[in-house]
């Protein structure tokens, strides 16, 4: 026996029974973004300008190092002044800093602070107390 086809009355249209959601233009949001990715940004840096100089006319090159850098030896070159004041200014968070000079690839102390810790090598690091 033959199936029936039966013909089913189009679906009738439903109504939304919640109002229609307002589109709000894109420029009205960026306000509020900027303003939460001003939230979560981190908080402004604190590091501090310091300078450090060392008097050495009869060197080729000096750099500064310490535990700023890494202890890298040629990560911060100074520069030399016609009286032979080699100079480096540095950004540094506040705290206690161990630091020497590299001048001419030896390691020297600052001539000009006493307040030194000994290091693991047997000579002193110069200590400053940026604030």
């Amino acid at each position: 026996m033959a199936e029936k086809i039966t013909k089913k009355a189009p679906a009738k249209a439903v109504k939304a029974k919640t109002p229609a959601k307002t589109v709000k233009p894109k420029t009205a949001a960026k306000p509020a973004k900027a303003a939460a990715a001003k939230a979560k940004a981190p908080a402004k840096t604190t590091k501090k300008r310091t300078k450090f100089a060392l008097k050495a006319p009869e060197a080729q090159r000096v750099f500064i190092a310490g535990c700023f850098n890494e202890w890298n030896p040629y990560a911060n070159p100074m520069t030399c002044d016609a009286e032979g004041v080699w100079t480096c200014t540095l950004f540094i968070e506040p705290g206690e800093h161990e630091y020497r000079f590299v001048v001419d690839d030896v390691w020297w102390d600052d001539p000009l602070n006493y307040n030194r810790r000994k290091n693991l090598c047997g000579s002193d690091n110069c200590i400053i107390v940026v604030e």
